[in-house]
């Protein structure tokens, strides 16, 4: 019988420090799952962000890849519209250049 609060005191402190344990690894948890849930918010954050950044930079680049091809066009259609000019001009000169000329003189 005299052992007998001896084991209920080593049986108390046995399931205290077990309860301190399990109470120390769930805190523990606790804030690991929290540090982990606010990690996860940043990092979704971060993505929603990212997506809007990439719409707006494909809206830009077709954008830009719009202006490029009309720059292509534009100056294409007016240099050949302007050879053209060129050439009938020049053919007009050679008719002009190859009759007699008549120069008349001044009194």
């Amino acid at each position: 019988m005299e052992q007998l609060p001896t084991i209920a005191s080593v049986t108390g402190y046995i399931i205290g420090v077990a309860g301190a344990i399990t109470i120390i690894f769930s805190r523990t948890k606790t804030e690991n799952l929290k540090d982990l849930k606010e990690r996860v918010d940043i990092l979704e954050k971060d993505r929603e962000e990212s997506r809007a950044q990439l719409l707006e930079n494909q809206k830009a680049i077709a954008n830009q890849e719009g202006q490029l091809s009309t720059y292509k066009e534009i100056p294409l259609k007016s240099i050949a519209t302007s050879l053209e000019q060129i050439a009938k001009s020049n053919g007009s000169i050679l008719k002009i250049l190859g009759k007699p000329l008549d120069v008349k003189e001044k009194k």
